[in-house]
């Protein structure tokens, strides 16, 4: 059974069409191409005896286990010798998936040896992260086995940067804390959605379609698709247009002086002009609501001197929410990676 698996890793090494150009993100806009690297052996030593060996984007290591001979994309030796220890994972085209939280890209493998005390197949995450300390190339940063032949591999490379107009385009931004830290803010699933708040005392509705121009102003000048509009309940008419999406060009501000209204703001300035010559403004607001299950609208507001409001909750306007930190019991912070194998040591 070993001759043949290890003959059916050879022939897909040797068959494979090597790629190693990748895409994710929002509606999959987001590039990860790893060309430049094809053919390097990404080393680490770990300090607990052992050397970690990646070739990205195809099976380049071989790994003679007995009779058999495997061919892999990953490999673990023992420090001193020139004999695999065992191989971690294949390359078979694995598509990675993108954390704007972390700004890195996971490849999960699960295809790796035999584990003798699992006796499951070992399983590698490879987290890419964005650096942007240097110019090209890519370093193995460390490498952790969390879990009995369950590793974490974290490599930096500027190759996997996406560069910020694009997220901001694709509705993710971040800010600054007050703690000095980096705080998220992704709402790219909110593309598509649609909202309107309770009717205020004018008689005016407020809409609102995040991330896109998804409404339609028809006026006497001509048709206006824009972001958010106010609608005379009476005539039930478009009566102002107000924001615009403007390829997320209008980034918001982060506020976070009172622990129980953490909020982003957005702040616009309206095309369109009120009734009476006014300029017009538009604030809408992110509130945190870690119980929200879904976003919705706290509520609307007009205080009758052209400008307008809107304040959502959401759970994707907490810093905290793990959405930022982990995918499905993923952890993406290497040293928070550290702090659960150490309990995970002490509970055994």
């Amino acid at each position: 059974m070993f001759v043949v698996l290890a003959s059916a890793l050879i022939g897909y090494v040797y068959g494979q069409d090597v790629s190693c150009e990748y895409q994710g993100g929002p509606n999959n806009k987001y590039s990860l191409n790893l060309t430049s690297i094809f053919g390097w052996r990404l080393e680490y030593k770990s300090p607990h005896g052992f050397d970690y060996i990646y070739t990205p984007c195809f099976n380049n290591e071989q790994c003679v286990q007995g009779n058999a001979r495997y061919y892999a994309n990953s490999v673990q030796y023992k420090i001193g010798s020139n004999e695999c220890y065992h191989y971690l994972s294949v390359d078979r085209h694995q598509q990675p998936t993108y954390f704007y939280g972390g700004a890195s890209w996971l490849f999960q493998y699960t295809d790796g040896q035999l584990c003798d005390v699992t006796q499951q197949p070992r399983d590698l995450n490879v987290w890419m992260l964005c650096d942007e300390n240097f110019d090209e190339g890519a370093f193995v940063a460390d490498v952790v086995e969390d879990t009995p032949c369950s590793y974490s591999m974290q490599i930096r490379t500027p190759l996997a940067c996406v560069p910020e107009s694009k997220h901001h385009a694709n509705c993710q931004w971040k800010a600054t804390s007050s703690e000095n830290t980096t705080v998220y803010l992704d709402l790219s699933s909110e593309n598509g959605n649609y909202y309107r708040g309770g009717v205020s005392t004018n008689g005016y509705e407020i809409f609102y379609s995040p991330c896109q121009n998804g409404l339609h102003c028809y006026q006497q000048f001509g048709q206006q698709q824009v972001m958010s509009i106010a609608e005379n309940m009476v005539t039930h008419t478009c009566e102002q247009q107000l924001s615009e999406w403007q390829e997320g060009r209008v980034e918001p501000i982060f506020h976070d002086s009172n622990p129980d209204e953490i909020h982003w703001s957005f702040h616009y300035w309206l095309s369109q002009k009120c009734l009476d010559g006014t300029p017009g403004e538009q604030t809408i607001r992110w509130y945190c609501d870690e119980n929200a299950v879904n976003s919705t609208v706290k509520n609307a507001t007009y205080d009758g001197n052209c400008r307008w409001e809107i304040n959502m909750l959401s759970q994707e306007a907490c810093p905290s929410s793990t959405m930022y930190s982990e995918h499905q019991g993923l952890v993406m912070d290497m040293k928070e990676l550290y702090q659960k194998v150490k309990q995970h040591k002490l509970q055994n």
